[in-house]
């Protein structure tokens, strides 16, 4: 349940901050602004990606039997920080299809948490970062072509709760994912140092 909670605190925070710099000062604060790559839910999300990295690439290297399924995900995730430190990310969520660009390291990347995860107790945690990361993708894909139909250009409401409705739910999922693998990582050492160091009788 609290996943849950978390995803929506920050869908809540970010959606907020935005609003208040869209109606107040008409998205001149970048801090605020959710549509650019200088707001803190970018930020946010870029120092989140690189200590998962950070953390996938400690655990390879500690971690023969699984060094390649950690190590490939603390590589996809420094191209996503790479991506996401720089203006690049607000270019690409520009494109229609931008995301699209993405799809083969999250798959890479889907497959390797899952599997890292596997059914231990932060598996749930796992997944609900997923299906937020999903959601952020889906509301990427759908949403600009449901803005178009509506009309809601970005100096509406409605185009800029969906750009921060999108940036939340990315950001949430990605908390919550390194948080399961941070976790994950942390097991793993400890049954492992567990098993290297036996009980004397």
């Amino acid at each position: 349940m609290w996943p849950v909670l978390l995803i929506g605190a920050i869908v809540a925070a970010v959606i907020i901050t935005d609003l208040i710099d869209f109606g107040t000062d008409d998205l001149r604060i970048g801090l605020l602004n959710a549509n650019v790559d200088t707001s803190w839910s970018h930020r946010a999300t870029a120092v989140a990606l690189a200590v998962g990295a950070g953390v996938a690439l400690l655990r390879a290297a500690r971690s023969p039997d699984r060094r390649a399924w950690w190590g490939g995900t603390g590589v996809v995730l420094i191209l996503l920080f790479m991506t996401e430190a720089s203006p690049l990310h607000v270019q690409v969520d520009r494109l229609t299809a931008g995301k699209l660009i993405y799809a083969p390291l999250l798959v890479v990347l889907l497959v390797s948490v899952v599997y890292l995860a596997g059914s231990s107790d932060h598996a749930q945690v796992m997944r609900a970062g997923l299906a937020a990361l999903v959601a952020s993708y889906a509301i990427h894909l759908l949403g600009m072509p449901a803005m178009h139909a509506l009309g809601w250009g970005a100096d509406t409401w409605g185009y800029q709760t969906r750009a921060s409705l999108k940036e939340g739910t990315e950001l949430g999922g990605w908390l919550l994912v390194v948080l399961a693998l941070s976790r994950s990582a942390g097991v793993r050492r400890g049954r492992g140092m567990k098993n290297a160091n036996p009980p004397e009788t």
